[in-house]
């Protein structure tokens, strides 16, 4: 009996392994094809996309902020928005309006072994042009052992 009860226990111990390490993500919507009805969709251009993005993205987009594309399904008159991830600068929030505002970042001092390293921030918002600028510190370099 006992023998049973550990053979079982290894095998649903197995089965939990197998299927918490094989998790797959289920597959995302392809941009390609209209949910709505079916059909391809295409990929606008640069200048006819622009016709369908808000005001905060077209802004973004003109700064060179951020690369928004468009894929259009011309059976439904609809599209579908995505920002281009391959183009995308780093971002924060801009602290004035709150939209995406890129940020450039400055050696002041290199961390060393003996003390850490200084950086300056600049962010810069596109939209209502707020500029900030802060510190950041890094720690020091370890030892080379």
């Amino acid at each position: 009996m006992t023998w049973v009860v550990i053979v079982f226990s290894l095998g649903a111990a197995a089965l939990g392994w197998h299927l918490m390490t094989n998790r797959r993500e289920l597959p995302a919507p392809s941009l390609g094809t209209c949910a709505r009805c079916g059909k391809a969709r295409e990929l606008l251009d640069e200048a006819l996309d622009d016709h369908h993005l808000d005001a905060e993205q077209r802004r973004h987009e003109q700064s060179g902020a951020v690369d928004y594309h468009v894929w259009w399904c011309g059976s439904c008159e609809e599209g579908v928005v995505v920002r281009n991830t391959a183009f995308e600068q780093t971002w924060s929030p801009c602290t004035g309006c709150g939209a995406r505002a890129t940020f450039n970042v400055h050696t002041v001092a290199a961390a060393t072994e003996r003390k850490g390293g200084e950086l300056r921030v600049e962010v810069m918002c596109p939209g209502c042009g707020h500029v900030d600028s802060h510190r950041r510190y890094t720690p020091r370099v370890p030892p080379r052992g």
